[in-house]
């Protein structure tokens, strides 16, 4: 019997991945490795994306500074397709990879207020919206159903260019930090900036880091 994916963050160091499924670039592109693997999440290894050692010497801190995490979800409600839904969103899960914008720009436009307008969509864009969305920053509630995060049965490991790893259906030795989260799609900070660490908040694109890759 094949032994289940699990990530244990490890403290001031790496993300430790035992029983590892496959993991892949930005590309989709499988990457060699073994059934043990240690990921860099300090942003500074040569080795990127798995761990040198580069932590130790830089004094990376795998404590996050939660008192300025944005953790208050959010949620906009508007009739789709003769049903009432709610889009709920919880800033601080939110990695900031647009996937939702270009899955339905209509609905989804950061340069509005509000950003989120259900009714400007149709039922088929919020479900693929949700589906793309890589944090769990997105939910979505039709009616007097409970909130729903779309996610597939799928064990993936994905890196994004110059952001997170996004992951479905691998166990986490970790507390779930972010109202609503998803424990089986999230997103965890590469780059060593996230206030909400392990997760990704999003840091990386204000700090503007790059992981090296063209």
């Amino acid at each position: 019997m094949t032994a289940h994916p699990k990530i244990t963050p490890i403290e001031n160091g790496p993300l430790m991945v035992t029983n590892a499924p496959n993991l892949r670039d930005a590309v989709g592109e499988t990457i060699e490795s073994g059934e043990k693997m240690a990921l860099c999440r300090c942003g500074l290894s040569a080795k990127k994306p798995f761990c040198d050692g580069s932590h130790n010497a830089a004094g990376f801190s795998s404590t996050s500074d939660k008192s300025k995490i944005r953790n208050t979800p959010l949620s906009y409600t508007g009739t789709v397709d003769g049903m009432d839904v709610t889009v709920h969103y919880t800033p601080v899960l939110c990695s900031h990879a647009a996937e939702c914008v270009r899955a339905s720009g209509a609905v989804f436009d950061p340069s509005r207020k509000p950003w989120i307008v259900p009714e400007n969509g149709n039922m088929a864009e919020l479900l693929v919206a949700m589906s793309k969305c890589p944090s769990g920053a997105l939910r979505l509630e039709v009616a007097t159903t409970a909130p729903q995060h779309m996610v597939d049965g799928e064990t993936d490991m994905q890196i994004e260019r110059h952001g997170p790893y996004r992951i479905k259906n691998v166990a986490l030795d970790a507390d779930f930090n972010g109202a609503g989260a998803s424990q089986t799609k999230y997103v965890l900070c590469r780059c060593g900036h996230s206030k909400n660490k392990p997760f990704c908040d999003g840091s990386h694109r204000d700090e503007g880091w790059r992981d090296g890759s063209e």
